[in-house]
């Protein structure tokens, strides 16, 4: 039979059920409490958060088959936080799926949280990698994050079979594994992966198993928000993000994108007229941009395009069911994250070594991949020229440009007069909106950045401008100054 209690003596017995808990503030101020989750590790909750009150409410209510008053859960909570602010526990780094010890740029160590009912971690340092219970590192859980598998290393290189699964060129698989190994970073700036193509090109499959390796969630796609605000809502309760059906990208969530990418500080109201919880958060981003020949021109900002890489996706020529390559993708779960554990650890033990040169953008992500570079089987060259080539900045769309770039796809040299070009690129793309004349076209093409337009009487000969990668400097040498060599 239930035993009711007065308000006070409801207010001690919380108090006592309480003291398994560890009130702390976070680093960014927010008031915590670290529970147990089992024998082997703990659990991070914010104190005014729902998860709390339920566990909290479900201790007093194993006693005394009630549940507490309002009023009395609500002086206990106010008073763990009081022992939180003037405690002895010092205040926490609280993270979210990945943490680190050390420098953040040239760490001594990375966790991985499994966020399995074991409460396991995947901890990587420079000697390689291993499982263990949670009882130190304060991570915290959101609603619809689902467990990563526990790795399993395999004889052969099992990012190879990922490739091949979602039958990535050896260019896009470069870029792809780059934007993998620098989403593990424990710090920003990430770069913006932008996945585009047409329909029927594995887009949103491929963002999806992307973010399945290493950040699985329920609900792992979103559409773009309109307002830069719901972003800044999604971060910290997300490692990866990933946005469907971008078209047009308006400038105020440019702008958060960005800051996102590279680390933006994050105000979160707290009650009682407390100060705001801040928080600097980066996080590794994935844009989903089909290519739609009905759409109208639109370029990204600047500051969005030097943040992009971009995978330029082609259609399928032999697909399969998705719930069957979904099905070979649970079998290379496992072995794909014991891989990207590898090139991690090879990334801690060999960055601090390694000296890329010069580049525009994305210098520490480059370096790191580089130094993971034995465990991913790249060559250390394709990874810096997949940061240099200017094809993979994202630059919006353009129906005559990305109409040309599909013609020469297959054969990079066309030639032939301007009516006939005309007629091979609208049977690409009859909605496009293309120069209606041959005379319009001819002199549009000069506009059109990434190709060689060459004149003989009538005759146009139109060559698709490559990336060539310059010869190393032999003073500035990519590889890490002791060595290394690839498995």
């Amino acid at each position: 039979m239930a035993k009711r209690l007065n308000q006070a003596d409801q207010a001690l017995a919380l108090l006592y059920h309480a003291r398994a808990a560890t009130p702390f503030f976070s680093q960014g101020g927010q008031p915590c409490a670290s529970i147990p989750h089992n024998i082997d590790s703990c659990r991070i909750l914010p104190l005014r958060s729902a998860d709390f009150r339920d566990w909290l409410s479900a201790n007093y209510y194993s006693e005394f088959e009630t549940a507490p008053s309002t009023l009395a859960l609500h002086a206990v909570l106010r008073t763990l936080e009081a022992r939180a602010q003037n405690g002895d526990s010092p205040a926490k780094k609280v993270d979210h799926r990945v943490s680190f010890e050390g420098d953040p740029f040239a760490p001594s160590k990375i966790l991985l949280d499994l966020a399995n009912q074991a409460g396991e971690i995947l901890e990587i340092t420079s000697q390689g990698w291993a499982l263990t219970y949670n009882l130190r590192h304060s991570f915290q859980r959101a609603p619809g994050m689902l467990p990563l598998p526990n790795p399993q290393p395999l004889s052969v290189n099992p990012l190879a079979g990922f490739s091949t699964l979602f039958n990535l060129t050896s260019h896009e698989r470069t870029r792809v594994f780059f934007w993998l190994t620098a989403a593990l970073r424990p710090t920003g700036p990430y770069p913006i992966l932008v996945l585009r193509g047409p329909a029927a090109c594995g887009k949103s499959l491929l963002a999806r198993a992307l973010r399945t390796l290493i950040d699985p969630s329920a609900a792992p796609l979103r559409c773009l928000p309109v307002r830069d605000r719901e972003i800044l809502q999604l971060a910290p309760h997300n490692w990866v993000l990933i946005f469907d059906h971008v078209h047009r990208i308006p400038i105020k969530i440019s702008e958060v994108l960005c800051a996102i990418s590279s680390g933006e500080a994050i105000e979160t109201a707290q009650p009682d007229n407390r100060d705001s919880a801040l928080a600097e958060i980066a996080r590794p981003v994935i844009l989903i941009a089909p290519l739609d020949e009905a759409q109208s021109s639109w370029t990204p900002t600047r500051s969005l395009s030097n943040r992009s890489l971009t995978v330029d996706l082609a259609p399928i020529a032999a697909p399969r069911p998705e719930a069957a390559v979904w099905s070979d993708l649970e079998d290379l779960r496992a072995p794909v994250l014991a891989g990207l554990a590898d090139a991690v650890s090879s990334a801690i033990r060999h960055v601090r070594d390694i000296n890329i040169g010069p580049i525009a953008r994305f210098w520490d992500p480059a370096a790191w991949a580089t130094a993971a570079f034995p465990a991913l089987n790249l060559d250390p060259a394709a990874i810096v020229d997949a940061v240099s080539d200017p094809e993979s900045i994202w630059l919006g769309v353009d129906p005559l440009r990305d109409t040309l770039y599909a013609l020469l796809r297959p054969n990079p040299l066309w030639s032939g007069d301007a009516a006939a070009l005309l007629t091979e690129l609208r049977a690409i793309a009859g909605l496009a909106t293309l120069p209606s004349t041959p005379q319009g076209l001819s002199q549009a093409l000069a506009r059109v950045p990434g190709i060689s337009v060459s004149r003989n009487h009538r005759t146009l000969t139109i060559t698709r401008m490559t990336h060539r990668t310059a010869s190393p400097n032999p003073d500035i040498p990519i590889f890490p100054s002791r060595g290394l060599r690839s498995s």
